[in-house]
């Protein structure tokens, strides 16, 4: 098992999938944005807390349900840093994305 992961890097790609979908949250209902941002957190910290609990898709990249949202969590661990690469909806097919090892 490896150790707690001690710092969290967003690729790119996920940190413009965070924000695209905060945007269509928060511009449904008023305070969503935030309540996915908070769930993605609590997300994270899972991941960092544990990194090889999660299921392996591809190679050393694994993926995490987000609570409560229709969203996965595509992420590595690189040293002792968690790297967040993709924030995908459910119903998008990741393997097509470019989550591959």
């Amino acid at each position: 098992m490896t150790d707690m992961l001690k710092k969290i890097r967003f690729a790119k790609e996920a940190s413009h999938e965070f924000r695209e979908s905060v945007e269509w949250y928060e511009s449904r209902v008023r305070g969503l944005g935030l309540r996915f941002t908070d769930e993605l957190e609590s997300t994270v910290e899972r991941i960092r807390l544990n990194p090889d609990l999660y299921q392996r898709v591809s190679g050393n990249i694994r993926r995490i349900q987000v609570n409560r949202f229709p969203y996965s969590v595509f992420y590595t661990a690189e040293d002792d840093t968690l790297v967040i690469l993709r924030i995908f909806h459910n119903k998008r097919r990741p393997l097509k994305w470019g989550i591959t090892s």
